[in-house]
């Protein structure tokens, strides 16, 4: 497990050395989001009997330009006798930018994500890589807050830890 999380975090560092001169230049921001969130895990049973629904929280940090967006979060869920925290990276893509009014501006966006996951239940405790994709948009309230509304699914490498999908609502301060 050390070797993993250690070149996790080593394939961190590399990459944002590598974005770096934009991040410096870009805009920072702070944010927590809340998510309806279903995970499946506990092996080979009856597929019904593997979900769990309930709420999720999460707190991330991040920098965004015109164009693209990079975040580093970390989620908690538990419900229904799962416990799962996540530790990821996110990378988006805003393909089409729309005003609205003077204030409000609209961004949809695509991107992938990838981490680190530790999933729990009654009978199990794993840890396994994770990776998937999302989209949403991003409302620009202010200059400073910024509201968030995605779809993310990430599957996972752990055995027991097949997938989780979630419905975000973030909010973001542009500092």
């Amino acid at each position: 497990m050390d070797k993993r999380v250690g070149a996790l975090l080593l394939s961190g560092l590399i990459a944002s050395s590598l974005y770096g001169a934009e991040i410096t230049e870009s805009q920072k921001f702070i944010g927590v989001d809340i998510a309806v969130t279903e995970v499946q895990g506990d092996g080979p049973s009856e597929f019904s009997k593997n979900l769990s629904n309930g709420t999720s929280f999460g707190f991330h940090v991040g920098a965004e330009n015109e164009k693209w967006r990079t975040t580093v979060g970390l989620q908690y869920f538990d419900a229904e006798g799962r416990n799962v925290e996540k530790l990821y990276g996110l990378i988006d893509y805003f393909f089409l930018s729309n005003q609205m009014t003077d204030s409000l501006i609209i961004k949809p966006y695509m991107g992938i994500n990838i981490g680190y996951a530790n999933y729990e239940s009654n009978e199990f405790d794993e840890n396994g890589f994770l990776y998937g994709g999302q989209g949403g948009v991003v409302l620009d309230l202010t200059e400073e807050l910024t509201l968030d509304a995605s779809y993310r699914y990430s599957l996972s490498s752990a055995l027991v830890f097949d997938h989780s999908q979630d419905i975000v609502f973030g909010f973001n301060y542009k500092y």
